[in-house]
This record gives C-alpha cells, sequence and structure tokens, in this order.
C-alpha cells in the first residue's frame, strides 16, 4: 500500500489514476455514492461556473485552518464570524487581511502557507489538474462520508467562527472533472495513537448503463474490508497532516491561462471570487516546467494599498436588525491603459462585489453608478465592495445563493442597491472627480462653433422625447458652462483635537423613510470616528430618525450618515447632535436642525409640471483626443453617449473610414464643403446614438423578460451604431452635391 500510495501522490493524469486503481484491484474496492445516494447529479452539478466549485474547496481549506486553530485554543465560545476569531488567534485587526499594509508582513507570510493551490499539468493544456492542500485539522476515515463527500450536510451550522454556511460546498467541483483524489490526515492523534492515520479516496463519475440508467452519477473508492476509505500509517514527513484534494483535468473555464494574467489566471480567480478572504493563502503554477508562486491576500487589501489609487473610502451602516460595511475606490488615470486596470480588480461591467466571509456572493452592474450616480467618467474607475459579514439571518437567507453565482432576485437585493446609491451620493469627492475627468476631455474651443447644428440636434430630440412620451427636454450648452470644481483644503490633525463644525446647512430638510447625510469637518484623528466610545450622534426627539454609520474621515472631512423614521410627518422637526468625545479631553459638539418635508412625485416633476432639460453637448474628437485613445477607439468606432448631473455630451469619431471617404470626396472641393458634410454626418449621428442610448434594455424590457448583460448589450449598440454609420453616409453620399453648398451656419432656427 505504501507505494501505492506513492504513485497517488503522483497522479496528475486520468491514466495514472486508473493506473492507481487497477493495481488496488476490484476485489477489494468497494464504490459508494457522493452523499449515499445514487441521484446525486443534480445537486452536484447545480453550479455553472468551475471557478465557484474551486472557491468552495479553498473556503473549506480555510475553515480546516481554522477548526484545526479553534481546536488548539481549546474549543472556545463567544466568536460570532470567523473575522472576529481570526483577530484574536491570529493577532490580525479586525480579522481583516486588508489592515495589513505590507505584503511582506510576517503575519500574511506565516498565514499563507496553510493553505496553497497549484496547478499540475494534467496532460491536456486547456484542462490542468487542479490541486487544494490545507495544512489545517484533518479528517479521520469515517468523517469522510459525514464531510468531504456529504451533500448538503448541517457539520458547519452551529460553528459561527467558520466561514462555510450558504454555499453548496466543495461538491460542486466534481462536476468539472472525472477524477478526484482526496487524501487526508488528522492532525489531532486519536485514542493514542503514536501515528496518524492517512486516509485517500478516489471520485469517479459513473457513466451508468444507457440502456438502464437516465443519467450519470458520482462515487467514491472505499476498502471493502472496512467499509471507510483506504488508510495506512505514514510520517509526517511525507504528509503532514491536514486535507488534499485533487481535481484531476479540470475544467476551469477561463481561468486555466498562466497564473499572472490578469483576467483569465488562477490569480484573478482567487481575487474576484474570494474578494476579502479571512486569511492570505498561497496560488502556484508548476505546469511545463513553472514554479510560480504568489500570495493571495484579496482584492481589498491590493485596492487599498495600490499606487493606482485615487480615492478610497468606507462606511459601516445599519441594515434592518444587522450592519452592512460599503468600502469604494476610484482608481486613478496615470500610466497605460488606464480605464483597463480595473480588470485586474473586477469585472467592467459588474463593478460593485458583495460578499459574506470574503467570498463574493454575487455582484450588481455598473449600470448604478452611470445612470443611478450620474457618475458616468468614474465607470471602469470606480469598485464598491459590500460587505454583509454581520448582515441579519433573514436578509442573507434572502439574499444569498447556495451557488454563490449571483444573487437572488428578491426585495433585499434592491434595499441595497438603495442604500449604495444613498451612501455614495453623498460623498462629494466622487461628484468632485467625476467633474475633474469630464473636464480633461474639453477645451474652451471645443463647442465655438456649430451652434445652429446643436440647436437644431436638440430640436429633433425634444420631438422625438415628447412622441416617446418621456416629457423631458433638451437645451444645447458650451464647454463654458460647467461649473468648475473645488477641492477642499486638506486639514491637519491634532491630539487633542482642537475643532468640529457640522459644514451642512441648517436646517436640513429630509423627507420621511429616506437616508440622508451630515457632513463636517474636524482636525480630529480618523480613528476616533470609528469608536463608540469617542464619538456619538443623536437626533431629538428620537421618533424622527436615527444614525446609521459614519464614513471614514479623508483630511479632514467626514460624513455622518441617518435614516428617518417611516412614521415621521411633513413639518417635523428636530436637531441633529455629533459628540466628539476625546478621551480625558473636553468633548466638542455640533449640532443642525432638521425638517421633514414633502417628498416630489416619483415623475420628478417640477412646480410647473415640467421636467429640468438637461444639457446637450455634441463634440467631435480626434485619434489624438483623451476620451478617444482611453476608449481604444477605432477607424469602426462611431459615438458615444454619457450623461452625468449637469448634461449629456455626445462624443462623435471623426475617424470613421466611413465618414473619412466622404471628407476625401469633399476635399476635392473646399474646405466649406468638407465642414458641410461633417455637419451633416455629425447631426444625424448624434441623434441616433442618443435614441439609442434613451431605448436601454431597462427602459424596454419587462421583469418577465430575460435580462440582457451590460456587456452583450453594449456590443449591441455598437453594431447599431456602426449600422447607422453605414445608412447615413450613404443618404449622405447619394445627395452630396446639394449638402455641400449648404450653409450651416447661416440656419438661426431657435427652439
Amino acid at each position: 500500500m505504501d507505494e501505492i500510495f506513492k504513485e497517488l501522490m503522483t497522479a496528475y493524469t486520468p491514466k495514472a489514476v486508473t493506473n492507481v486503481i487497477k493495481k488496488i484491484g476490484a476485489s477489494k474496492i468497494l464504490w459508494e455514492n457522493v452523499g449515499k445516494r445514487r441521484n446525486n447529479l443534480a445537486t452536484i452539478n447545480i453550479g455553472t461556473d468551475p471557478a465557484a466549485g474551486v472557491t468552495e474547496r479553498i473556503t473549506n481549506a480555510i475553515d480546516a485552518v481554522l477548526e484545526k486553530e479553534w481546536k488548539n485554543q481549546g474549543e472556545p465560545e463567544g466568536f460570532r464570524s470567523p473575522r472576529k476569531a481570526v483577530e484574536n488567534w491570529f493577532d490580525i485587526e479586525h480579522g481583516k487581511v486588508s489592515t495589513i499594509k505590507s505584503a511582506r508582513d510576517k503575519k500574511i507570510e506565516n498565514l499563507s502557507d496553510k493553505v496553497q493551490v497549484t496547478l499540475y499539468d494534467s496532460g491536456k493544456d486547456t484542462k490542468p489538474t487542479v490541486e487544494i492542500r490545507d495544512k489545517g485539522i484533518g479528517l479521520e476515515p469515517e468523517d469522510f462520508s459525514k464531510t468531504i463527500l456529504d451533500l448538503n450536510g448541517s457539520n458547519k451550522i452551529g460553528k459561527l467562527h467558520l466561514m462555510g454556511a450558504f454555499g453548496q460546498g466543495g461538491s460542486t467541483a466534481l462536476a468539472y472533472n472525472n477524477y478526484t483524489i482526496i487524501i487526508s490526515k488528522p492532525h489531532f492523534k486519536k485514542d493514542g495513537r503514536s501515528k496518524s492515520k492517512v486516509s485517500f479516496t478516489i471520485v469517479r463519475i459513473n457513466p451508468g448503463d444507457i440502456e438502464k440508467d437516465k443519467h450519470e452519477w458520482y462515487e467514491y473508492m472505499l476498502d471493502k474490508t472496512t467499509g471507510q476509505p483506504f488508510t495506512l500509517e505514514i510520517e509526517d514527513d511525507s504528509f503532514e497532516p491536514g486535507t488534499l484534494v485533487r481535481h484531476v483535468l479540470m475544467d476551469l473555464g477561463k481561468y486555466k491561462g498562466k497564473i499572472t494574467t490578469p483576467s483569465n489566471s488562477l490569480w484573478y480567480l482567487a481575487h474576484n471570487y474570494l474578494f476579502d478572504p479571512i486569511i492570505p493563502f498561497t496560488i502556484s503554477d508548476r505546469r511545463g516546467g513553472r514554479k510560480e508562486n504568489r500570495t493571495v491576500t484579496g482584492n481589498n487589501r491590493l485596492l487599498t494599498y495600490t499606487d493606482n489609487l485615487d480615492y478610497r473610502n468606507q462606511v459601516t451602516l445599519t441594515f434592518k436588525t444587522g450592519k452592512v460595511t460599503i468600502y469604494w475606490w476610484v482608481l486613478n488615470t496615470l500610466g497605460k491603459d488606464p480605464r483597463d486596470r480595473i480588470k485586474h480588480y473586477a469585472s467592467i461591467s459588474n463593478p460593485i462585489i458583495i460578499t459574506h466571509n470574503g467570498q463574493k456572493q454575487g455582484t450588481l452592474g455598473n449600470g448604478l453608478i452611470k445612470k443611478e450616480l450620474k457618475l458616468p467618467y468614474l465607470d471602469r474607475y470606480l469598485i464598491v465592495h459590500i460587505e454583509a459579514d454581520y448582515l441579519d439571518n433573514d436578509s442573507k437567507r434572502q439574499l444569498f445563493s447556495s451557488t454563490r453565482e449571483s444573487l437572488k432576485d428578491t426585495a433585499i437585493v434592491d434595499e441595497l442597491k438603495k442604500l449604495t446609491v444613498d451612501t455614495l451620493s453623498e460623498d462629494d469627492r466622487l461628484k468632485q472627480l467625476d467633474k475633474e475627468r469630464k473636464q480633461r476631455y474639453f477645451t474652451k474651443d471645443d463647442t465655438q462653433v456649430l451652434d445652429s447644428l446643436k440647436k437644431r440636434l436638440a430640436r429633433r430630440i425634444n420631438t422625438f422625447l415628447q412622441s416617446s412620451g418621456s416629457g423631458t427636454s433638451v437645451t444645447t450648452s458650451t464647454v463654458g458652462e460647467s461649473s468648475p470644481t473645488k477641492k477642499l483644503p486638506e486639514i491637519p490633525f491634532e491630539d487633542p483635537p482642537t475643532f468640529f463644525e457640522i459644514t451642512t446647512n441648517s436646517p436640513k430638510e429630509v423627507f420621511a423613510n429616506k437616508s440622508f447625510s451630515i457632513k463636517f469637518k474636524t482636525d480630529a484623528h480618523p480613528n476616533y470616528f470609528a469608536k463608540v466610545e469617542t464619538f456619538a450622534a443623536f437626533i431629538d426627539p428620537q421618533s424622527l430618525g436615527s444614525f446609521t454609520g459614519t464614513a471614514r474621515v479623508n483630511n479632514g472631512y467626514g460624513i455622518a450618515y441617518f435614516k428617518s423614521n417611516e412614521e415621521a410627518e411633513i413639518g417635523d422637526k428636530g436637531e441633529i447632535t455629533l459628540d466628539l468625545r476625546p478621551i480625558g479631553q473636553k468633548s466638542l459638539s455640533s449640532s443642525i436642525e432638521i425638517e421633514i418635508i414633502e417628498r416630489p412625485e416619483d415623475s420628478g416633476n417640477d412646480e410647473k409640471g415640467k421636467n429640468k432639460s438637461p444639457n446637450i453637448r455634441v463634440d467631435f474628437i480626434g485619434e489624438e483626443h483623451p476620451f478617444f485613445e482611453e476608449n481604444n477607439w477605432n477607424e469602426h468606432s462611431v459615438a458615444s453617449v454619457i450623461s452625468d448631473q449637469d448634461e449629456v455630451v455626445i462624443y462623435v469619431s471623426e475617424e470613421n473610414k466611413n465618414l473619412q471617404k466622404l471628407v476625401e470626396r469633399a476635399q476635392r472641393k473646399n474646405d466649406e464643403a468638407v465642414q458641410n458634410i461633417k455637419n451633416k454626418y455629425l447631426e444625424h449621428i448624434s441623434f441616433h446614438a442618443f435614441v439609442l442610448d434613451k431605448n436601454s434594455p431597462d427602459a424596454v424590457l419587462t421583469k418577465d423578460d430575460e435580462e440582457i448583460p451590460t456587456e452583450s448589450y453594449e456590443k449591441i449598440k455598437e453594431s447599431e451604431l456602426r449600422n447607422a454609420s453605414e445608412t447615413v453616409c450613404g443618404m449622405i453620399n447619394d445627395f452630396f452635391e446639394s449638402i455641400i453648398i449648404e450653409s450651416v451656419e447661416q440656419e438661426s432656427v431657435e427652439i
């Protein structure tokens, strides 16, 4: 058996595994159904993403490490979360790797060796062998069927110091390969033995009989004489206590690339699915003679301590009877390909990540950034992390699915979206950054010409909006109309602090049953606002609402969040007091009056029954324009519509190949002919781009329709714009002679 075990330890291909099975001999093997039921295919195949299955294995490995330490600590009680356990056992502040500034910190080095994920050659380049090895508590042979090979078990439900709870378990990973090797050795020796026994088994897919069986099923190998996995005694230097799970020839989908590549690698899988892991772990690549190792500390830590960062903030807020923490980061625009940098941390179309105990449970789309927050120039730069570790149990049940691949479509998701929008919309720094980045695309001379064209375009758009029942209207604008943004001066902190002042105007008008914020400035250290003993907020009377949390103070400026009660009535008045309490020093307080006012109608109408009119700007841009470069436009690109809180901007490429053919023809006439052709193209393409943007999926689809992914819809729009370019240029070509003698500048039709 020792020789067989040695072969098993180096079995990375299906052929090597089958050789091990043959050497053991069919007469010695009993095959047991995974989960002790033959009809296990549906449960194991419930997932659709192999990365989620691998993540479950990593989560199980981390739990094995935590369980071992729990035993070492004497099985203490009172830990309500794995983060609290890690804080106490491994001296990591708040149980968050993101609090460790240096990647070379000894805490990271010591912990990352306890869980290792390695890719090996399987004999097929597109399907590596994936091994997850932990140095955790390990398993006795009789524990296999109750834990790692169980289905829908409840062995973790009462252990709050462990991560696992909502997932289907690592068994979903079995669906992506035909052979899985499991080897385990318990850390704690049983019955006074001098050596712990190593147990091993092999999981395989049984194809069944096509004439008799509807489908396949999963089964694992047992020793026929004991009815348990095969066992042997072995020294720790040959196999250290813990568990090894090896998925042979595993279909990893897009994550099979070299581990250092940004978006199709084990590195991306590990960080994207374990956004903020409980402990760090190691990933390695041993394929093709490689010996690459990387430490995974989570995107939360990488984003916090990166040179690519312009701004970050966070706030812990009350949510029902629990709490959520929202983190947000804005990447800078420096260096090469800044718009693609987000790929290292999150999906471009889903940059809002919701996690539980650091593991991704689902995402929200960038539509919240572009359309609801109206921060379009931060799209591809803004990343948001919603941490649901301390959410109440009922909300967790309604939010998380067992596959962890997506969130449930429930009202809780809508409430989290609303909370995120309400929270980030109060951060003036985000609005400032959005405006600053917008200004990079314009100069004072950009829109000094073509006034008549813009007015005619605005008239066409208004006609469209009125006929479509939107009721809104647009006006033209110039660059000079944009309001400048000012960065607030940094306030150095003093200890003890000398001042604390609310900067929100009094009285603060708020709506019933709505989140709102109070802004303040101070020279107090940010740490004061993270502790209840040094900072407090009050509403008087309490019937008006409640304090929900305070954002991290940046450069002396902070935000305190509140929510008014549903029962509050219009006209009710009260007072909010923020109280800073330095230990051993005089308290500093600041107050503001609040008043409940009538909520605007859902239609958004003003007193005259008309919607606000957004400005519209059109801009021809060439290959040297920042927007052209940063969006990787080329000769096929047509146009893009971006709407922020002030205006609608339509960028139109003057490098489009269809337009260039017309320009070349017009150049044989004169400069005025070229300008007229370009103006005609600009008007028609701008109008088509605006209409296409207005008819987004959320505007035309019902709740019963299948949702179109953002990336897919962007490709559809791009295709439609190219078709429009072909059509417009074809029409211009047909009426070329009449168009070149037009003079757009002579038109003065007012809207």
